[in-house]
């Protein structure tokens, strides 16, 4: 098949100026199995933290790396520069002429992929639980902006044609927003619209290299405790607690030392790197802790293979219980212990399984306990930590992650209440569904409350015009 994968960049075969993220990992997640499965691809990256012409340098050609491969590079979009973004993906997508079509890992690609015009089967991969993080980022500066990702994200559901979701819980959330807009419907009912595709590990991700000199002999001695931690201070992460746990940890544990790379995610939320920042500056142990920023894909392996346990701390929020934690993978890959907040879906079946030590959300005491009990007990650290890499390997690899999507790949199909009203030419619909739905979501977060009726009038009336009724019959939403 030719599949037109639309996601967000850098992927692993070129170099840019912007680190790796989760949503560029959950992206290539998508496209390897299908590259190994001999599916002709092309893969357009939307790269994220470049509004600009992006900036890559290629390390292999795609065609190298699988035949049939191509791949586009475009800027992440703006408010400034969507319109020309769309426009040009969509010209991509005409000239590639596909079977299909996926949407990878992220709103970012979602922006695009829901204004794109064509009549092909539409898989959206959600990865993460998109409303309640907007529910975190509604107080920030861009909170308007934030506020429109609702229309998009309502069109994404009345167009799919299948989803699948980083969780169980996310996939059952889903389900629910799926039934909102009227695509739990007769027309559906023999069908599976979403799946659950976690997180999942690379094929080639490295074990644990020799000692490497990234952080022992150079930031502290040979024989201390690392802990340590990587990627983005998101909205999500409990920055306060994990602050106030290794200021404990240090303080009563001598050989310890604290290694962070990654940082504040620009564009996007900076404000908790620098909070963190700011209160180590104010540490009597703050000669311990060791921030060394953003550093490249193949420094990030060296640090872990000399770290001993990873720390992850969620707040206890809606999008904690209904998103997904990818970060902590490279950190099994690499045989590092894993320390986690059991909030999340893959933390709680990590710490049920015993595959990571489970610490109370929002209790930096009763964390700091468990971590300095871990000190002491590195032997069966080690242990624990060799029982998880061969669970991440196996149970959480990118084949077995995206069993459904490449199964859907091989044969895809429109979702039949879509095939119903792509024969019957009735697309404007979608539109004034979402722009109705949009406005009804303005009435109920408002601060003022305002009578909803008429706009709830002809919402009714545009969902029974979209509703595949048994007898065959069709209600145009301007009539009475």
């Amino acid at each position: 098949m030719k599949l037109f994968i639309v996601g967000v960049g850098p992927l692993p075969f070129y170099r840019s100026p912007r680190p790796r993220t989760a949503l560029s990992d959950g992206t290539w997640q998508l496209i390897q199995p299908l590259l190994e499965d001999g599916h002709a691809i092309r893969a357009v990256t939307l790269e994220f933290g470049q509004t600009e012409s992006p900036q890559i340098e290629y390390l292999r050609n795609p065609e190298e790396i699988a035949p049939g491969f191509e791949h586009q590079a475009y800027p992440e979009t703006t408010r400034d520069n969507r319109k020309r973004v769309v426009r040009q993906v969509q010209m991509s997508l005409s000239a590639f002429n596909p079977d299909a079509v996926i949407s990878a890992g992220s709103v970012v690609a979602t922006w695009v992929t829901t204004e794109l015009k064509h009549r092909l089967p539409l898989w959206y991969d959600l990865y993460g639980a998109f409303i309640p993080e907007l529910q975190l980022r509604m107080e920030s500066p861009d909170a308007e902006d934030t506020f429109e990702t609702f229309a998009v994200y309502k069109r994404m559901l009345l167009r799919g044609d299948r989803f699948s979701a980083a969780t169980a819980r996310q996939a059952d959330m889903v389900m629910g927003e799926l039934g909102m807009v009227g695509r739990l419907n007769p027309a559906n009912l023999d069908e599976q619209l979403v799946t659950l595709k976690p997180s999942g590990l690379p094929p080639d991700s490295p074990r644990r290299l020799p000692r490497t000199g990234r952080i022992r002999g150079r930031l502290c001695p040979e024989d201390s405790f690392v802990l340590f931690s990587s990627g983005g201070f998101n909205t999500w992460q409990d920055t306060r607690a994990f602050f106030a746990t290794l200021e404990r940890v240090l303080l009563d544990n001598p050989a310890a030392r604290f290694v962070c790379l990654g940082g504040g995610i620009g564009g996007h939320y900076d404000r908790g790197y620098e909070t963190f920042k700011g209160w180590i500056r104010d540490s009597p142990v703050r000669e311990r802790f060791f921030l060394e920023g953003w550093v490249p894909q193949e420094q990030v392996i060296e640090y872990e293979s000399e770290a001993d346990l990873g720390l992850n701390f969620d707040l206890d929020v809606s999008e904690s219980h209904y998103g997904v934690r990818s970060r902590f993978l490279s950190w099994m890959a690499r045989g590092v212990a894993v320390a986690t907040t059991p909030v999340s879906a893959p933390s709680r079946e990590l710490v049920e399984k015993g595959l990571a030590l489970g610490m109370i959300p929002g209790d930096p005491a009763a964390s700091a306990s468990v971590i300095s009990g871990a000190i002491r007990n590195r032997e069966g650290l080690a242990e624990m930590a060799a029982r998880a890499e061969e669970f991440v390997r196996n149970q959480w690899s990118f084949r077995e992650t995206t069993r459904a999507l490449r199964e859907w790949a091989a044969n895809p199909a429109l979702a039949a209440d879509n095939r119903a009203w792509f024969e019957e030419d009735l697309l404007p619909i979608q539109r004034e569904l979402a722009s109705l739905e949009l406005i009804l979501d303005s009435v109920f977060t408002s601060r003022e409350r305002r009578e909803p009726s008429r706009t709830w009038t002809r919402l009714r009336r545009i969902l029974m015009e979209r509703w595949p009724w048994p007898d065959g019959r069709r209600r145009r939403w301007w009539q009475p």
